[in-house]
């Protein structure tokens, strides 16, 4: 085990049954250790795959990615939480990631029994990295930032895609009647439920692109309050055909692809309302978490653009210069408008962080002490201290001070 290794431990949740049963729990008032909610997403899975297997319609799960083999769309498998739960046990990282490797190239072989591991890596986009000390000056960020209009993704909902076949409604309701004890009404409603999450989990091969992977997410909407389990689907492009085919002569090519890659995903994620953490992005991209701050940061700036992760999005993890951010883009003159769209933010969650600011400079326009304002903000020390190098930099005379608050429409009482 090395050290860092358990950053991944929150991917062991992010598989299809886990979600369903997390969402069923939430939706019908199930009890945490819910039988009824265990077995009937057990039986409802059970009979929609003998299903749909009699009918040739095949599903891309979580985890999952389509690929191009040979003329022919193939899966492969992207993440196993099975083997991401050895983590924790008895193996490291990379015999993990080996692990994975394996099974993807098993599935490359039923398909071709001369497949090779170079094919298999054109495929990932991991082929010959780049290893190489790219040239001095080579610049990995793209021409222009990615337009953020909409995308080809769009939310879905459970709602949308609830469609039971007969034989299947009828064969589950009889097994959750007779042998859990479900009152016909309740089983037809859990039953559509599940059917939902399904779908809504695990698109058709056909409506996925080579290249193209279903991820489970953290939702926009998260709160503390809810299950952690309650990731929501979205479908992210790993590799366009153009990436498929390229060769990395050094590691500014791969630091280049590495950027399109994470700006494309995070938007697409968020597109969905879903946002990817730095785990996800190092597991999906094959980079280090050294690499994934780098091209977030030299992103951010170049083009003043914070890409949607959930450290951004969320709070979670050690990011929030994000709110430093809003703050100097506001006082640079920007609109709320034009913050929300640079931060992938809503105007609302923009002016919070403005009203934040406020607050800060009017306990500090009054003295107040470093130990008061932490308290009275319910902020931690490290953002209270940003705040105030920023009141430091723009407003470094109390005069300067009380004209930036008077402009905002704070009437200003001077205390004897």
């Amino acid at each position: 085990m090395g050290k860092g290794t358990n950053k991944f431990s929150t991917l062991t949740a992010r598989d299809l049954v886990t979600v369903q049963v997390s969402h069923l729990k939430a939706r019908f008032e199930l009890a945490e250790k819910s039988v009824l909610a265990e077995k009937a997403v057990e039986v409802v899975n059970a009979s929609f795959e003998r299903f749909e297997k009699s009918q040739g319609i095949m599903r891309v799960k979580p985890g999952q990615m389509v690929t191009e083999y040979q003329g022919e769309k193939s899966i492969l498998p992207i993440l196993k939480t099975g083997w991401v739960e050895r983590l924790s046990k008895d193996m490291g990282l990379a015999a993990v990631k080996r692990q994975h490797e394996y099974e993807q190239y098993c599935c490359l072989l039923e398909k071709n029994p001369e497949a090779t591991y170079g094919e298999l890596w054109q495929l990932l986009g991991v082929a010959e990295q780049g290893r190489k000390r790219a040239p001095k000056g080579f610049d990995f960020l793209p021409e222009e930032p990615l337009k953020t209009g909409p995308g080809h993704f769009l939310p879905r909902t459970p709602e949308d895609l609830a469609t039971v076949p007969a034989q299947v409604m009828k064969e589950v309701i009889l097994i959750l009647v007779e042998q859990y004890g479900c009152k016909k009404g309740q089983a037809e409603a859990m039953v559509r439920a599940i059917a939902g999450i399904r779908a809504w989990c695990c698109p058709k091969v056909n409506e996925l692109l080579p290249g193209q992977l279903v991820w489970l997410t953290y939702s926009t909407k998260r709160s503390r309050r809810i299950d952690p389990k309650l990731f929501v689907p979205v479908v992210l492009t790993l590799l366009t055909p153009d990436e498929q085919t390229l060769a990395l002569r050094h590691h500014g090519e791969f630091k280049a692809l590495k950027v399109r890659q994470i700006e494309r995903m995070t938007t697409e994620a968020w597109r969905q309302d879903g946002v990817l953490t730095s785990s996800d992005l190092e597991w999906l991209t094959f980079a280090s978490s050294a690499t994934i701050r780098l091209c977030l940061e030299a992103y951010q700036e170049r083009y003043g653009v914070i890409l949607p992760t959930a450290g951004t999005i969320l709070d979670m993890g050690r990011t929030l210069t994000h709110k430093k951010i809003v703050v100097e883009m506001a006082l640079e003159g920007m609109t709320t408008k034009e913050i929300a769209e640079r931060i992938y933010h809503t105007p609302v969650a923009v002016d919070a962080y403005l009203k934040t600011f406020d607050k800060l400079l009017i306990l500090r326009y009054y003295r107040m002490p470093m130990s008061a304002i932490i308290r009275v903000m319910g902020h931690g020390r490290k953002l209270i201290e940003e705040h105030l190098a920023l009141a430091e930099k723009h407003f470094p005379t109390e005069d300067a001070l009380k004209e930036y608050l008077e402009g905002r429409g704070v009437a200003l009482e001077k205390i004897c």
